[in-house]
């Protein structure tokens, strides 16, 4: 049997807690529906709905830019919303023939980066195998950032098959985002 475990909060702390998830730097003010969503899944207090309600519709930036108005006209994303480094993009990137070891090996930046808050780790490497990726992105990001559940790979990426591999060597789910390249 599986149980959600919520945090019950005291009423000094609902307008704080309010304020992270609605207009803190990885919620960018996303309306009545989407907060509301965000602080159901962690927290409860009786009258939760009505006052996320009240306290968006007092929310001074959203009033002057006259947004989230209803449910229709909020975006709609293409993943969930969820909290910081739970969904990772990652991909490497090389200056070209710039940066070699003394073997000759070509240099590369391991770049990880959250979706939510847009925070980017980048880690030089000059060994590109799934193996060793695998043990650069435990030791530099799930080691210091905690786990995530789902790791973006780019479709256009030529590195997208080594990093299937580390996904699965470390049993992470990935999602293979779209090449959006366009023809004229």
């Amino acid at each position: 049997m599986k149980y959600v475990t919520l945090l019950i909060v005291p009423e000094n702390l609902r307008k704080p807690i309010f304020s992270h998830y609605h207009n803190g730097p990885s919620a960018g003010h996303m309306g009545e529906y989407k907060t509301l969503y965000r602080m159901r899944m962690r927290f409860f207090w009786p009258g939760l709905r009505n006052d996320v309600k009240k306290w968006v519709k007092g929310c001074a930036n959203c009033v002057a830019y006259n947004v989230w108005r209803n449910r229709k006209s909020e975006t709609h994303f293409s993943w969930p919303i969820t909290v910081p480094f739970w969904i990772m993009h990652v991909d490497l990137w090389s200056p070209g023939d710039v940066v070699v070891d003394e073997k000759g090996n070509k240099g590369y930046l391991l770049n990880s980066m959250c979706d939510i808050t847009q925070f980017a780790i980048a880690t030089p490497t000059f060994n590109i195998t799934s193996a060793h990726l695998a043990t650069q992105f435990m030791e530099h990001v799930v080691l210091i950032f905690g786990m995530c559940t789902v790791i973006v790979l780019d479709d256009g990426s030529p590195f997208k098959g080594v990093f299937k591999e580390v996904c699965d060597i470390l049993r992470i789910k990935y999602w293979v985002l779209s090449n959006r390249i366009t023809k004229d």
